[in-house]
């Protein structure tokens, strides 16, 4: 079987076409700059781009992953289809290893600038096993340590694992593209 991604995308934008004249929702729900040619085009750079975005959306502890990392390759004209799939790594459940290991890259950082609150991966996996117990059993694992501080610590450690991610996911994309 002979598979043609061109005409793959020639055919979805017809059909996508067809529906938006025949439907306001569905104009209103996909922009019209989503189906443009070259978001879809198969270039190393494009894909490379999209599948940076894709994975570093994927790492965020935030809602609608899939929804800003097409937003961001949009803005950057990635490839849409990689972006949407490369976001897709982040399996349901991953939060509890990513969010208590992006805390601890957030607080080690602070700490080595002498911001951080002092909090230790031992601390950090206290809380996590406390999360099973509901909110007031991780606060009281917590209760020495400054809420704001936590979040800036998250943030911080969301912000460099997600760059990272994007980074090593762009680079390796180059990388195998070239050698292949």
């Amino acid at each position: 079987m002979n598979f043609d991604y061109n005409s793959l995308v020639q055919k979805v934008d017809a059909y996508l076409r067809r529906k938006r004249t025949g439907s306001r929702l569905w104009t209103l729900l996909l922009p019209e700059s989503l189906f443009t040619p070259d978001l879809w085009l198969w270039e190393p750079r494009r894909v490379a781009r999209g599948a940076a975005w894709g994975t570093s959306w994927a790492l965020a502890p935030v809602p609608m992953q899939i929804l800003l990392a097409v937003l961001c390759s949009m803005r950057t004209r990635s490839n849409i289809p990689v972006t949407v799939l490369s976001c897709c790594i982040s399996f349901p459940g991953y939060q509890v290893i990513a969010w208590p290991l992006q805390w601890y890259v957030g607080a080690m950082l602070l700490d080595s600038m002498g911001m951080g609150s002092g909090i230790d991966m031992e601390l950090i996996r206290q809380a996590a096993y406390a999360a099973a117990d509901g909110w007031n059993a991780v606060m009281e694992v917590l209760k020495h340590v400054h809420l704001l501080t936590i979040c800036i610590e998250l943030l911080v450690g969301c912000l460099v694992t997600c760059a990272l991610m994007a980074a090593c996911t762009y680079s390796l994309v180059l990388l195998l593209w070239r050698h292949k």
